[in-house]
């Protein structure tokens, strides 16, 4: 079968996924958050100056409703604010990214939004969304420029006995890696390097809203798009109606006979 984002069609909904976000400029929106989406939230280590100030984050999409009731998930944009309080119905303006991050976010989103169904993938996901908005002195390379990311360490610690008294001895710390904060990470950047690579192929189309609140986090939330019928299905279509209407109308003549 064609790969549809290899078709115009393809490169036409994408950019109307990007020339959306005007028209759609200045609406205003209300929705609660009730939590994240995954609850075993994985830990991983941010800074958004340089890598000269880390801090520590729980990485991953929120769920949450709208006024009507429908439901949505939501990623982080902004790591300066803190989010709206669990529940609270809160108003949001629809926001405009730059044509770049608009391009580069949807083009994550095509490429592996499909591939987001735990925590660490939620995770990964994540973390690369706050590059694509974040970085303005590197590429999508979350080991330097403005805006870096590593996983999180757990640290342990064992008493270990003195070999000829053994009520003497010290503790003994070991910090490995944290398994899960490793993956999402390593997974971000394995997804970051594909967005501007042509042989990856799009597993989804996928629009975006971007919903900014200036006293709390703004979020962006990406929304499937119906897929288009190929040409092919549009002459099967055709094909088809024909026939039912040359059965019908042959029906109808043998019908009338006398």
């Amino acid at each position: 079968m064609m790969n549809f984002k290899g078709t115009i069609a393809g490169a036409m909904l994408l950019g109307m996924a990007v020339m959306s976000q005007s028209v759609l400029a200045n609406q205003d929106f209300k929705a609660k958050v009730t939590g994240f989406e995954y609850s075993d939230v994985v830990d991983v280590k941010i800074s958004s100056n340089g890598g000269s100030k880390w801090t520590t984050v729980e990485a991953g999409a929120y769920k949450g409703t709208w006024e009507n009731g429908d439901s949505f998930a939501a990623f982080c944009v902004e790591i300066s604010q803190g989010l709206a309080p669990w529940g609270k119905l809160t108003s949001y303006t629809e926001g405009t990214f730059s044509s770049v991050v608009a391009s580069n976010l949807t083009s994550l989103a095509n490429k592996y939004y499909s591939f987001v169904d735990d925590a660490i993938s939620s995770a990964a996901f994540q973390v690369a969304i706050w590059e694509i908005v974040t970085e303005t002195k590197k590429g999508l390379d979350l080991d330097k420029g403005n805006f870096e990311a590593d996983n999180t360490t757990n640290t342990t610690k064992e008493w270990v006995p003195n070999k000829w008294i053994p009520i003497f001895g010290s503790w003994k710390t070991t910090t490995v890696d944290d398994p899960d904060s490793l993956a999402a990470i390593a997974l971000a950047k394995t997804w970051l390097a594909g967005i501007n690579d042509s042989s990856v192929a799009a597993t989804g189309d996928y629009s975006l809203q971007y919903l900014k609140n200036s006293k709390y986090q703004d979020l962006v939330v990406f929304t499937p798009i119906a897929a288009v019928p190929e040409p092919a299905t549009y002459g099967m279509l055709l094909l088809g109606m024909g026939l039912i209407a040359l059965f019908a109308r042959r029906r109808r003549t043998e019908s009338i006979r006398f």
